[in-house]
C-alpha cells in the first residue's frame, strides 16, 4: 500500500501528539530538563503580552458592536484604536477626512476623530460612545498610533500568506516605539475544505516594529513558520486541544490572545521544539517539560549538481 507523503506527515503528527499526550500523564520532568526550562519571568510577560492582544482585540470589537448599536446616526470610520493607560482605556474611532467629498475644512488634518467610548480590561465592557460632531483632529499621538498600523500592515502585503482582512493591536513600548501584532484573515481559495464545520487558522501572523513617529517599518517578523487549523467544536471537559508551534522555543503572545478570544480552545497544549505548554482560558501559560517528540525540520535541499565549475 503506498502512502502519499501528505498523509506521511499527517500520521506523523498523531503519534507526535499521542506520544506526547501520554508523557504528560505518566513521566515527570528530568532534573536537568527543569534546569533548561524558561525563565519564570518570561512566561509571565509572554501571558501579559497575549492578554493586552487579547484585551485590546476585545475593546475593538466592542466598539464596533456599538457603531452597529448607533445605526445611520454613527459616522463610518476608518480606523479603531486603543490606548492603554493605567486609569482607564480610551478607545477613538479615526476617519480620514481627506477621501471624503464635502467634509475636508481648511486648517483641519484628514484624520479626525469620529467616535470615542472607554473600555474596562477588568469588565471586558465599553462605555457610552460619544459622538463627535463635528470631527475633531486627531492629536499628534493618536495619528502616530494609526500611521503604525497602517504601515504594520502595508509591510506585510508582500507576503505569500498575509492580505486583508487584517486584525490587528498596537502596543506602544517604553521606548516610544510600536510593536504591532498583524493577523491576516485572508480566505485561502486554494485550501481544502475543512474536517470540521467550525475551526479556526492559526499561523498567519506577524510582529512589526514601527518607529515613534509610525513611518518607518523597523522589522518585520513571522510568528509561524506554517498555517494550521484549530477546531472550535466543544470537547470532553479538561481535554487538550493540540496545536504543534513550528517556530522558536515558546508559544506566540498572538497563541496566547487566540485562545482568550476563543475559550473553546482551552486547554490548548502547544509543543515548541524543546518544550510542552498549557494555555488556559484565562490567558495562563504553564511549562509542562520538554517535548519528548520534537519536530525535526527537514535538512535544506542540496544544491543541483553541475554548477561551480563541476568537472
Amino acid at each position: 500500500m503506498r502512502v502519499s507523503p501528505r498523509g506521511a506527515c499527517c500520521t506523523a503528527a498523531l503519534l507526535r501528539a499521542g506520544l506526547a499526550l501520554a508523557c504528560l500523564i505518566v513521566s515527570p520532568a528530568t532534573a536537568s530538563a527543569q534546569a533548561d526550562r524558561p525563565a519564570e519571568e518570561t512566561l509571565l510577560s509572554l501571558q501579559e503580552r497575549g492578554r493586552l492582544i487579547a484585551l485590546y482585540l476585545q475593546a475593538v470589537d466592542r466598539t464596533a458592536d456599538l457603531l452597529k448599536a448607533q445605526g445611520s446616526g454613527a459616522p463610518p470610520s476608518d480606523r479603531t484604536v486603543v490606548l492603554p493607560d493605567s486609569a482607564g482605556w480610551r478607545v477613538v474611532c479615526l476617519k480620514d477626512l481627506t477621501k471624503e467629498p464635502g467634509m475636508a475644512a481648511p486648517g483641519r488634518s484628514g484624520l479626525s476623530i469620529v467616535g470615542e467610548t472607554t473600555f474596562s480590561p477588568d469588565s471586558g465592557q465599553v462605555g457610552t460612545l460619544g459622538l463627535i460632531v463635528p470631527p475633531r483632529s486627531a492629536p499628534a499621538t493618536i495619528q502616530a498610533y494609526s500611521r503604525a498600523l497602517d504601515e504594520a500592515e502595508s509591510a506585510t502585503l508582500s507576503r505569500p500568506e498575509a492580505g486583508p482582512p487584517f486584525v490587528d493591536a498596537v502596543i506602544r513600548e517604553k521606548d516610544s516605539t510600536f510593536t504591532v501584532y498583524v493577523i491576516s484573515q485572508k480566505p485561502d481559495e486554494a485550501a481544502p475544505a475543512p474536517a470540521t464545520p467550525r475551526s479556526v487558522v492559526i499561523g498567519r501572523d506577524f510582529i512589526v516594529r514601527v518607529a515613534a513617529n509610525g513611518r518607518q517599518v523597523l522589522s518585520v517578523d513571522r510568528l509561524h513558520d506554517s498555517v494550521a487549523s484549530l477546531s472550535l467544536l466543544p470537547r470532553a471537559p479538561g481535554a487538550p486541544l493540540l496545536h504543534e508551534h513550528d517556530k522558536g522555543d515558546l508559544p506566540a503572545p498572538t497563541d496566547v490572545a487566540l485562545v482568550m478570544r476563543q475559550p473553546v480552545l482551552a486547554p490548548l497544549l502547544i509543543l515548541t521544539g524543546r518544550f510542552m505548554f498549557r494555555v488556559d482560558r484565562e490567558g495562563g501559560v504553564t511549562w509542562l517539560g520538554p517535548n519528548p517528540t520534537p519536530l525535526v525540520k527537514p535538512a535544506p535541499s542540496p544544491p543541483p549538481p553541475g554548477r561551480g565549475g563541476a568537472r
